[in-house]
Parts: structure tokens; C-alpha cells; sequence
């Protein structure tokens, strides 16, 4: 299945709820996971980002749901990419023409 990486930052509601978040994410994953999406690493960050997700959805349409579940629930706001294992980018790029 394709992989995407959700980067996302809280909103000013979501800080002020932080002690609560455990319930939304676990509504969140809930949702991903009925779109077919397979969580492989979620991880709290310091920086630019507060959080970013590996997903396994099965296609965009599954992703762009979850993103905008996320979005919807009012304590993140989203940025989602199309990533891959760095061994099949190693991979299709050893393949170039020189």
C-alpha cells in the first residue's frame, strides 16, 4: 500500500486541550484505521512540527479522508505526503539512465 507521512501542528484549540488528546487521537485512529489506513510509526515531535505519522492507506482518497478527519476534529491542522521506504527509492533511482 502506498505510504504517506502526516506532519501536523496543533492549533491554539488543541494546545489548550493537550492534557485531553489522548481521546482524540484515539478517535482519529479509529477513522484512519476504518479507511483501511495502517499506522507504522506516530510519533510526537519538538519543532517546526508537534507530530508526525507513517500511514499505509490503500489510495489518496483513503489519506485525503483521514487528513481532513484530522483537520475536522479542530486540534491539528495537516500536512500530508506521498513518501516510500528509502530502499525502493534507492532502488528506482540506481535504475536512471546515465
Amino acid at each position: 500500500m502506498p505510504l504517506y507521512l502526516a506532519l501536523s501542528k496543533m492549533t491554539q484549540e488543541g494546545a489548550s486541550k493537550i492534557r485531553e488528546l489522548a481521546p482524540v487521537y484515539a478517535k482519529w485512529k479509529s477513522f484512519a484505521e476504518s479507511q483501511g489506513g495502517k499506522i507504522q510509526c506516530a510519533l510526537a515531535c519538538f519543532g517546526e512540527y508537534d507530530f508526525a505519522v507513517v500511514v499505509d492507506y490503500p489510495n489518496e482518497v483513503a489519506a485525503l479522508n483521514a487528513a481532513g478527519y484530522a483537520t475536522a476534529l479542530g486540534v491539528v491542522q495537516v500536512q500530508t505526503l506521498p513518501a516510500c521506504q528509502i530502499e525502493d527509492f534507492v532502488k528506482v533511482m540506481s535504475e536512471l539512465p546515465r
